[in-house]
């Protein structure tokens, strides 16, 4: 870009830039050329250094081996959340001052009323944040648990069935990593934004305690929506890829169904439904009980059918 501009073509047309370039790409070609006869096919310039002998600590098991597979991946997810959560907190120190900003309201409600007005927003919007929280988070676990069939029907997994590795351990490796970084995503979200929005309303604080209701309190729905995919990989694993419109169905209807006046058994539909409104409302420990042991239960099952398949079912 810089020689054309060096042409002057619109006034003098100057060819130097023009025969420069070519020059130079003819000596790069050569050089290339020279390297490339002197080099083994397949090998470069520079001696690849030998190997361990033996793996790493870090590459002697299924889970070692999945998590520095995934260890990129898993980083942008659980870094990515947290500033995702911590970008919304920021803006609650503006957005529990709305009621605050009418003078006649603040004096006709008074300071206490005023204040419990903007914590009611305050509240209100971490709920809907935490929903999209919640749903975001559920994307890595379930590409990690489709990843158990799509890397067997790649042979990926060809060298670990080779050896004394069963289907329990395999199973619970990638449910276990899919555990680990939705639970772990999810937390420092809801965290991020607690401690963002607290510092961000020194006048009026929320305690960090009674917004982290909201993971506690959609915890178990992310557990069940894990289930399902466990289950599907298992039981049914050509239409594995059905369990997407779960997150997608849930975000939909909770943080848009209010607007189009969906009824309460449509959102019931998904898991995440279930849940009551957290952080205004304390945690409902039923809903909380009822759905952790769904979702346990529906890896369990879906660990006996993944056991009892055979593996051509991929």
């Amino acid at each position: 870009m810089a020689g054309s501009k060096k042409m002057k073509l619109y006034t003098k047309n100057d060819w130097t830039p023009v025969l420069l370039m070519v020059v130079l790409s003819v000596v790069i070609g050569l050089i290339t050329l020279l390297v490339a006869t002197r080099r083994d096919i397949g090998a470069g310039l520079v001696a690849p250094r030998n190997g361990r002998r033996q793996a790493s600590i870090w590459l002697r098991g299924p889970l070692t081996l999945l998590m520095r597979l995934d260890r990129v991946s898993t980083a942008i997810w659980i870094i990515g959340l947290a500033l995702l959560g911590a970008s919304y907190g920021s803006i609650f120190g503006t957005v529990g001052d709305i009621v605050k900003t009418n003078p006649m309201m603040g004096k006709v409600l008074g300071t206490t009323a005023v204040n419990t007005a903007n914590k009611a927003i305050i509240l209100g919007l971490s709920n809907k944040l935490s929903i999209i929280f919640v749903v975001v988070a559920s994307i890595p676990p379930l590409i990690t648990l489709l990843k158990l069939n799509t890397d067997d029907r790649k042979g990926y997994l060809e060298a670990l069935h080779a050896k004394p590795v069963s289907r329990l351990r395999l199973f619970l490796t990638y449910t276990g990593q899919a555990l680990v970084v939705c639970t772990l995503s999810f937390a420092l979200a809801v965290y991020s934004m607690a401690a963002t929005g607290n510092s961000s309303m020194a006048h009026m604080p929320v305690s960090i305690g009674q917004l982290m209701r909201g993971f506690i309190g959609f915890w178990p729905s992310l557990l069940v929506v894990c289930g399902i995919a466990a289950l599907l990989v298992g039981a049914l694993p050509k239409f594995q890829s059905v369990v997407w419109i779960i997150p997608v169905y849930g975000v939909l209807s909770l943080y848009l169904g209010a607007l189009i006046d969906l009824p309460k058994w449509a959102q019931h539909i998904s898991p995440y439904g279930w849940v009551n409104l957290v952080p205004t409302h304390a945690v409902n420990w039923t809903t909380f009980t009822w759905m952790t042991i769904l979702g346990i239960a529906l890896f369990i099952i879906g660990y006996v059918c993944y056991r009892r398949r055979d593996l051509t079912m991929n």
